[in-house]
């Protein structure tokens, strides 16, 4: 992505030469694991790409897979998807190439979050608050909190409460913000 954007690429422009990128490397690791290709994609292959770029005047966020993302304060989560399928890189191994999403928006937004399923499943409008972008570490303790599960002892009941996290799922999120100067 970084490649594609210093040769001065718009950001709604990089995604197709990104995906040959990913899909050629993909495609490296599976010839290097050797053994059934489908076996390969589908054990170790259908996995979520979610990647935002921005420059100049616009911001664009392209997927692969389930998740989410937010510019600005709009919220939007990718899926479900039929018979619990989503679009992943992994299928390109397999001759089968899925569609993927991009939305590409003015700049003003001023932020962008990028988040997998994991996360997008615990409320990723939470996430996208102000206060998440004031502190270099808000973010990450805020989904500390949320990973974490709880005991407590009932001592009439002689027995021991346990509270499973909020965040059950592995999950990764990318923030980014940015003060647009000018008019």
């Amino acid at each position: 992505l970084r490649d594609e954007l210093s040769r001065g690429a718009a950001p709604r422009d990089v995604w197709p030469a990104v995906r040959a990128r990913l899909a050629g490397e993909l495609e490296r690791l599976a010839e290097a694991m050797g053994g059934d290709r489908e076996r390969i994609a589908h054990e170790h292959f259908l996995f979520t790409v979610i990647a935002a770029a921005w420059g100049g005047d616009e911001v664009a966020v392209w997927a692969l897979g389930d998740g989410g993302y937010a510019l600005g304060d709009r919220v939007v989560e990718l899926g479900p998807f039929e018979n619990n399928q989503p679009p992943y890189l992994g299928y390109d191994l397999l001759g089968d190439p899925s569609p993927a999403h991009l939305e590409v928006a003015r700049a003003d937004c001023g932020r962008v979050v990028v988040a997998t399923d994991g996360v997008v499943e615990v409320g990723l409008a939470g996430l996208v608050e102000p206060k998440h972008f004031g502190h270099p570490d808000a973010l990450r303790r805020k989904l500390s909190l949320l990973a974490k599960s709880s005991e407590r002892i009932d001592w009439e009941a002689h027995r021991v409460v346990r509270t499973p996290a909020v965040l059950q799922d592995d999950g990764a999120v990318a923030a980014l913000a940015w003060k647009i100067w000018g008019d």
